[in-house]
């Protein structure tokens, strides 16, 4: 850091356990326990300080507005105090200790999506006024709190040439992680901002955090966000979420998820929550679920999606958008599967004919009428070879009178023959 900017910031570990001096009678009154911040706009002000003079003394909290100088590693000089500034503690209910709050506890890194532990608090001085700024993730942190900083700083730079850095992580770039009796610190940033992140990286986060901390932020997300992390997450900690989540905030997180994805998750719940959660849904879907829930887990049937695009095969190419532009929710709309008038599957439009074809133009006139399928009975080795062969992203499973049934993806197809793909992605990292 250039010594023209360090003069404009501190360190708070420059100032926990500093002297308190006051100039009036020129005597030490206890020393820094903690700092006392209140939340202006975006940022932390630091507005008092909470100071003890021996261990076995009770702390007081003496307001910022006595402080008349700070002269780092050195004293905080304060003027002349009333009676009513020496009081006991009690912290407002928009205001945080900082030190208690922050030092040693885990954010997440929104920039660099990852958890991170807070190892000191990077402050900004206006005059006398101190700003939280930055949060230091780095080992230098760590060690400038232990008074050790210098040691080891010499250490290695005689045995390795190495330099040790400051890494501070901006405040706006971080969400908070706290437990859920700290309320009001969920709102120093908008838990939304978690939806940024893509849900695998976000899956990562998630999976790093204890049980409380996930629950959090996990009930904080929108039902899309959610359950695209819920899909990324490994299925031990997907059972858990699932188990935890009140059957009203998991329906709508289930309806967002591909119908194979949440078979597979319903299937490893206990008997009781499986059994609950299906209380709450529609019985069509329910007996969607039981059908895919019935099929071997080594066929075509046990990993195929039933959400799909299909349309009649004389339905203009103009209307096919429309369809597909009002909302449908399938997990792929490239390709449209074409019925005939016995909904047997006829043929097969992809979402670039369907934008190039004249919008009356009825699908049966540019579809590809030779698709390649899979049965409902397929073994699920036979289904990977063909996707294999053909390299293609999504094969139809259809029944035995060619009425299709669901789609398979390339993953899924993979991970069903590989388990290991799956097992390897959930490791720990």
């Amino acid at each position: 850091m250039e010594k023209g900017w360090e003069k404009q910031f501190i360190y708070m570990s420059q100032i926990i356990d500093m002297p308190v001096i006051d100039l009036s009678v020129n005597k030490r009154i206890g020393n820094v326990k903690d700092l006392v911040a209140i939340q202006r706009e975006a940022y932390y002000k630091v507005d008092a300080l909470i100071i003890r003079r021996n261990i076995f003394s009770k702390k007081i909290c003496l307001q910022w507005k006595h402080v008349i100088k700070i002269a780092e590693d050195k004293a905080v000089y304060i003027d002349k105090l009333d009676n009513s500034s020496d009081c006991i503690y009690a912290i407002q209910e928009n205001e945080i200790l900082l030190k208690e709050t922050f030092w040693d506890k885990q954010v997440v890194d929104i920039s660099g999506a990852k958890v991170v532990r807070i190892n000191d608090l990077h402050l900004l001085k206006e005059e006398l006024n101190l700003w939280v700024v930055h949060m230091d993730v780095s080992l230098k942190g760590l060690l400038r709190r232990l008074g050790v900083e210098n040691l080891f700083a010499s250490i290695l730079r005689f045995l390795f040439s190495h330099e040790l850095k400051d890494t501070l992580v901006s405040w706006k770039y971080v969400q908070t992680i706290v437990p859920s009796k700290n309320e009001s610190l969920q709102l120093k940033v908008a838990h939304s901002k978690l939806s940024e992140v893509h849900p695998a990286e976000l899956a990562d986060i998630l999976t790093e955090l204890g049980i409380e901390e996930r629950m959090i932020i996990f009930s904080s997300l929108d039902s899309n966000t959610a359950a695209k992390a819920l899909q990324e997450l490994p299925m031990k900690i997907r059972i858990q979420v699932a188990e935890q989540l009140p059957n009203d905030k998991f329906s709508p997180i289930a309806n967002e998820m591909p119908m194979d994805e949440l078979v597979d998750l319903l299937a490893a719940l206990p008997k009781k929550k499986f059994n609950s959660f299906l209380s709450t849904l529609p019985k069509d879907k329910v007996m969607q679920i039981k059908d895919l829930k019935e099929h071997s887990a080594h066929i075509a049937g046990s990993i195929m999606n039933t959400e799909y695009v299909s349309v009649k095969h004389n339905l203009p190419a103009g209307e096919v958008l429309k369809k597909i532009v009002s909302g449908t929710k399938v997990e792929s709309i490239y390709y449209i599967y074409v019925l005939d008038d016995n909904d047997a599957l006829t043929g097969v439009v992809t979402l670039r004919q369907l934008l190039t074809a004249p919008p009356e133009k009825a699908v049966a006139e540019f579809m590809r009428k030779k698709v390649i399928r899979v049965k409902i009975d397929t073994d699920n080795k036979a289904v990977s070879n063909i996707f294999l062969k053909y390299n293609f992203d999504v094969v139809p499973v259809v029944d035995k009178q060619n009425k299709i049934k669901g789609i398979i993806t390339m993953k899924d197809a993979m991970e069903s023959v590989y388990p290991e793909m799956r097992e390897k992605l959930e490791e720990p990292k």
